[in-house]
């Protein structure tokens, strides 16, 4: 027997299985996973407490609606600390980002009027409403959305915070891999929809409290 740690917890556990807790920790990482990833890993979730000793307390998750505020003075720190995704140009400042913690949502806003990278953004035909086909070329470009049908994440901010404009999302001229953005007034507004189970059960507990 050899210990096998989740989070801060520890799991004893046979060779055999002793990647039992770690597959419950990967499934509340934070990153987006396809949905029949989640069914299998549900429905797994009690044998593998089962046979590796972990507790559900071990890979739970308290509350969907929870975010953390970050920022960098400048965007290649930014970049550098993988806080903003590799598309993000250089000459950005006083850098505002919000993350969701259980989540792939992301909204951040920095100080910045110059060009966007035309070989990792594309611009949209309509502001605001990028089609199906604009989507899954984008998409297709981020690691994180790869592997997702363009139906399979959310169009809908949950993220606020006081220097993001309401309607900045309608505002939208170009998609960066997962990442909707526009400039308006020496600014660049940046925001990466979630998936869309995962916006439900945030909108679910918003309306349970």
């Amino acid at each position: 027997m050899r210990p096998s740690t989740v989070g801060t917890k520890h799991c004893a556990m046979t060779s055999d299985i002793k990647t039992m807790c770690q597959v419950g920790a990967d499934f509340y990482d934070g990153n987006m996973m396809k949905k029949k990833y989640v069914a299998s890993a549900l429905f797994a979730a009690p044998l593998v407490m089962f046979l590796s000793g972990c507790s559900m307390s071990d890979f739970s998750v308290d509350k969907f609606d929870e975010s953390t505020e970050k920022s960098a003075q400048t965007s290649q720190a930014g970049v550098a600390s993988e806080l903003l995704p590799t598309w993000v140009p250089a000459g950005g400042t006083n850098v505002e980002l919000v993350q969701r913690n259980t989540g792939s949502e992301r909204i951040f806003v920095m100080d910045y009027d110059g060009q966007l990278p035309n070989d990792k953004c594309i611009t949209v035909a309509t502001a605001g409403k990028p089609s199906a086909a604009e989507l899954k070329k984008a998409y297709a470009s981020d690691p994180r959305t790869k592997n997702f049908d363009p139906e399979e994440i959310s169009t809908t901010r949950t993220l606020e915070a006081d220097w993001w404009p309401d309607d900045a999302e309608a505002k939208t001229t170009n998609l960066c891999g997962r990442f909707w953005v526009h400039q308006s007034g020496g600014k660049l507004y940046a925001f990466a929809p979630d998936n869309v189970e995962t916006v439900k059960a945030v909108q679910k507990e918003r309306s349970a409290a």
